[in-house]
């Protein structure tokens, strides 16, 4: 076994991170929807079972936002699965009855076949009084389309931004405001396993306490 590898097993540093927010986390059937890697890899920290289509996989930020505002329309609909030029993991367009077709990436499977049936378990899942959703500014979403969410009915609604807007869900992050997009939050401290995201929002308390409304998160933003 190689030494990074064997840290990482015996990390102790890590785990006891991991046990202290398993141990302050309540709410424990949440549906937490996001259009990347985000989900798959908080609810590993939190120990909590995938009720939600959206884990191990990548859409671009504005398809998710189709996605989410016509949830149980797209849920309904269809995979077609197709060869990608840029992707070589599964891909897939998602077509939904009278709506754009959105593109999925699989990013974590191998086969059309492992991810379909995956997403059909997943969303099978969902618990609609309990959904969550998390965005970052990116892939060209405008103020527009983030206002819109507003409309949303789940319990909690995020969203990482690259500039201040005034809407009581959006999460200015200074660090990327000369990119004019939030960049890449998944880096990891090695000692800790914390991911960057970490350092911007309490995501345990948001779960805990979040309760629909107009989508205020300041109390649970980092300072």
């Amino acid at each position: 076994m190689k030494i990074t590898n064997l840290f990482y097993k015996f990390n102790f540093v890590a785990k006891h991170r991991r046990n202290k927010m398993r141990k302050k986390i309540e709410n424990k059937n949440v549906s937490f929807l996001c259009p990347n890697c985000i989900g798959g890899i908080l609810f590993h920290d939190l120990g909590l079972k995938f009720l939600s289509p959206t884990v191990n996989l990548m859409m671009t930020q504005t398809d998710f936002v189709k996605y989410v505002k016509h949830l149980e329309a797209y849920n309904k609909g269809n995979l077609v699965f197709f060869n990608h030029k840029d992707f070589t993991c599964p891909c897939a367009k998602l077509c939904a009855q009278d709506l754009d077709d959105l593109v999925v990436h699989f990013t974590h499977y191998s086969t059309p076949e492992e991810a379909l049936n995956k997403w059909n378990e997943r969303k099978s899942r969902i618990n609609f009084d309990n959904i969550f959703v998390f965005l970052e500014e990116r892939d060209g979403l405008t103020y527009e389309e983030l206002e819109s969410l507003s409309a949303l009915n789940v319990r909690g609604l995020v969203v990482f931004t690259a500039h201040k807007y005034d809407l009581p869900y959006t999460v200015y992050i200074p660090k990327y405001a000369d990119s004019g997009e939030v960049g890449n939050i998944l880096r990891k401290n090695h000692l800790t396993e914390a991911r960057e995201y970490e350092s911007f929002f309490n995501f345990v308390s948001w779960f805990n306490n979040a309760n629909g409304g107009n989508y205020d998160v300041s109390e649970y933003v980092k300072k």
